[in-house]
């Protein structure tokens, strides 16, 4: 670290404690639980990899645990794979609407939801954290949530950009929201014409009452939903998500963005669009409102809200290149390429798939599809010109930073399937904990939903060490899966406080001292899927949690999910690599839970991998 309190990254330290800072620095990150497939493991494992290394090397570098949380989590939501900033899911009007929290070791937080325009929103959400330490004239209490405009607008105050909407739209995301928007439509009107009430979320008109600069945020919003709808017409071209180069052109500032079409449209080309519908026609048959089996459970828009989903295991890869890939609302997706010309068919989580794709995000593709890899967030606001052959980057001119699956042609595995949140907790030299979480939201969503990345003791929490404990422990978990059922069931706090206990609910409530790995998978099984709400839920009840238990005596990671995989990373002081891990469970529901320990003082002892069991 410089003398000047500058680190290596050119960011600025918090003061240090006066005590010695003679504890284990600790990192540990995960990518988000669903479906990870065979095929883009190692990519996702990178992501954790590269966040893990960064994290723990801030930390060496005298960097406090919420340093380290939040470079952690910026690094995940740079990488396109990954539901958190760029290329997030987008909501029902085609907008990029995040959540994102942190918590320090005394339990202090900040938190923002359903923000847009915002790169990365932890960045965000650490801000309403250190404010809240501000006193305010009038006594007046300083609030650690923000959501919506009003955490779009304090983004604005502190100094952070506030991007155009679509500066944070990948091609990939841009697509499945075409195809989601499709899907919707049939089913709302299938649903109609049985008498069901639709469960479409209408965006209402504004009011010629509402102030003037409502009416010019509604007015940005309509167009860039608009531009979403016309800039992208199905042709079959392969759907993985291109790198994306050097800006050519610098965006207008905010003011200017109303009238400023920063996508550019195909309506000159030649499009089998009706001129009555802004939708281009699918080139496959609609999705059925109700599923019947696995595959198409797995890929219906009304997943997340309607849908009971049977596990993931059970599906399989459909031979048929004229199968159906209709869509899913998680995150994305199989980037792995395929070998141009092969007649192989990648059944994708988010229904891209090689025999669909688009004039325009084709153009925005690498040609060679051996060199695709995921792309990352553009490092400040930029207008992407779909039809301008000058922005596109040959795979030839990027540095190879990342890993590239070889190319395959044989029948692929099932594409990913990621349940959203992104997190991290970290450990620094002085011993403090801290988390964070981070999440694009599931797809299609309300406009305004806040998911559980932005609520406290929902998708992270923090125990703080009591003083009298000679023990000295405390406890940090995140968590990813069914945010609303996590809400329900407060799923953070109640594995934070299982964990800091070390006991299990038993029958009529009563409490028993079990060992940490009992504690957390008996919370799993009985206080989330056997909560009574989980239980007579139309919605799949999914989750993952990666808890960390700090003691006097070392470092005890713990993690349980029952989805099909879980992809995590960590790394302490005495490491020189992070120890990466795609835990996979036995499908059907069952929970796979594993972790590792680290002595205290372990700085210089390499830690074997975490273990892996169901």
């Amino acid at each position: 670290m410089d003398t000047d309190g500058v680190s290596s990254f050119g960011l600025p330290f918090q003061d240090s404690p006066v005590q010695s800072g003679n504890e284990t620095c600790a990192i540990f990150v995960h990518a988000g639980a669903g479906y990870h497939s065979v095929a883009n493991e190692r990519i996702h494992l990178e992501a954790c990899n590269d966040a893990a290394k960064t994290a723990l090397l801030l930390l060496q570098n005298g960097g406090s645990a919420l340093d380290a949380v939040e470079m952690a989590v910026k690094i995940l939501e740079d990488r396109e794979i990954t539901n958190a900033g760029y290329g997030s899911n987008l909501a029902m009007d085609g907008v990029v609407e995040c959540d994102a929290s942190i918590i320090d070791h005394h339990g202090r937080s900040g938190a923002v939801g359903a923000v847009a325009q915002i790169k990365n929103p932890i960045q965000l959400a650490r801000r309403v954290l250190d404010h809240t330490s501000v006193p305010l004239t009038l006594r007046r209490v300083p609030p650690n949530l923000l959501v919506s405009q009003g955490a779009t607008e304090f983004a604005y105050e502190q100094g952070i950009n506030v991007l155009p909407y679509d500066a944070l739209v990948s091609p990939a995301a841009k697509e499945r929201w075409l195809r989601w928007k499709s899907d919707l439509k049939y089913a709302e009107r299938k649903a109609k014409k049985q008498g069901d009430v639709p469960a479409s979320y209408k965006i209402k008109e504004v009011s010629p009452n509402h102030a003037h600069e409502e009416e010019i945020r509604k007015r940005m919003r309509d167009e860039h939903t608009q531009n979403l709808l016309r800039g992208l017409v199905y042709v079959q071209q392969p759907s993985s998500p291109a790198h994306l180069g050097e800006p050519k052109q610098r965006s207008t500032p905010l003011s200017e963005a109303s009238t400023a079409n920063s996508w550019h449209t195909e309506e000159d080309r030649s499009s089998p669009s009706s001129p009555q519908s802004p939708v281009p026609p699918r080139m496959h048959g609609p999705l059925p409102a109700t599923p019947r089996s696995a595959h198409e459970s797995s890929r219906n828009a009304f997943i997340n809200s309607t849908q009971k989903n049977p596990t993931t295991s059970n599906l399989g890869w459909i031979g048929s290149k004229y199968a159906r890939d209709e869509d899913v609302v998680m995150r994305n997706s199989d980037d792995s390429p395929m070998l141009m010309g092969t007649p192989c068919r990648k059944s994708c989580g988010d229904g891209s798939s090689d025999k669909s794709g688009s004039k325009s995000s084709a153009r925005t593709m690498i040609a060679q599809t051996s060199s695709l890899k995921p792309g990352r967030a553009p490092d400040t606001a930029f207008l992407i010109s779909l039809s301008n052959p000058q922005s596109v980057v040959r795979g030839d001119d990027v540095p190879q930073t990342g890993f590239v699956p070889p190319p395959r042609c044989t029948p692929p595995e099932k594409g990913d399937h990621i349940t959203d949140t992104v997190g991290a907790i970290a450990i620094d030299s002085f011993g403090n904990i801290a988390c964070g979480a981070s999440s694009g939201g599931i797809g299609m969503k309300y406009r305004g939903r806040v998911g559980p990345a932005a609520l406290i003791g929902v998708g992270a929490a923090v125990i703080p060490v009591d003083p009298d404990d000679t023990d000295e422990t405390c406890v940090a978990t995140v968590t990813s899966g069914t945010g609303e059922h996590m809400a329900t069931t407060m799923a953070a706090t109640v594995c934070a406080e299982r964990l800091y206990q070390s006991v299990q609910k038993g029958k009529g409530g009563v409490y028993e001292v079990v060992s940490d790995d009992e504690a957390m998978r008996s919370m799993i099984a009985k206080e989330f899927m056997d909560h009574p709400s989980v239980r007579n839920s139309n919605s799949v009840g999914a989750i993952g949690i990666l808890g960390v238990k700090r003691t006097k005596d070392g470092v005890y990671l713990y993690f349980a999910h029952n989805t099909d995989s879980f992809a995590m990373a960590s790394m302490h002081s005495g490491e020189k690599n992070p120890v990466c891990t795609m835990s996979r469970s036995k499908g059907s529901g069952s929970i796979a839970q594993g972790g590792r320990a680290i002595r205290a003082g372990a700085h210089n002892k390499n830690r074997k991998a975490p273990s892996g069991r169901n």
